[in-house]
């Protein structure tokens, strides 16, 4: 998918970015969402929708992103969420990270974390 023109060189660069770690992006509105796929809790085995912010990635990417949109059917034991900047049905989580080696590419370092922070998801009643 090609991204709109007017998309900031930070925005096209992260949106490059996850599409080569193994997480096609795509620019709707003022997010960018992905799909990450979940490897433990349980989601593990699913493919989970995923988001951030367009102005959380202007600085990308020596800076990451800060807070994780997931659709709102998805919980946590402890978190700080809200619904700013999220499309209808989604919740934005806050979880602190930050790139503290280059070993590993930016992007898939935030899949990584994002990841991490899936597994600790709680379940969901039937």
């Amino acid at each position: 998918m090609s991204e709109p023109t007017d998309a900031t060189t930070a925005t096209r660069q992260f949106i490059s970015d996850m599409t080569a770690a193994g997480a096609p992006a795509h620019l709707v509105g003022q997010q960018i969402l992905f799909d990450v796929d979940a490897v433990d809790g349980p989601l593990r085995g699913q493919k989970v929708p995923t988001g951030v912010s367009v102005s959380e990635v202007q600085s990308w990417p020596m800076v990451p992103p800060h807070w994780i949109h997931l659709p709102a059917s998805i919980s946590f034991t402890q978190t700080n969420a809200d619904t700013i900047d999220c499309p209808p049905g989604w919740m934005r989580h806050s979880r602190e990270f930050s790139l503290t080696s280059m070993a590993t590419p930016p992007a898939r370092a935030w899949l990584q974390h994002v990841r991490g922070v899936l597994s600790i998801a709680i379940a969901q009643a039937a």
